[in-house]
């Protein structure tokens, strides 16, 4: 049985790079040009 320390820095690693991913897709201005970042963007 995990504990709750445990269990909580394992969902967060997940939870960081999803919100990275978020961002960079939001802001149109992360790493990965995506297109629909770019018509989002317009």
């Amino acid at each position: 049985m995990l504990s709750v320390d445990q269990f909580l820095r394992l969902i967060s690693v997940p939870a960081v790079v999803a919100a990275f991913l978020i961002a960079s897709q939001v802001s149109g201005a992360g790493i990965f040009h995506l297109p629909s970042a770019q018509f989002a963007s317009e």
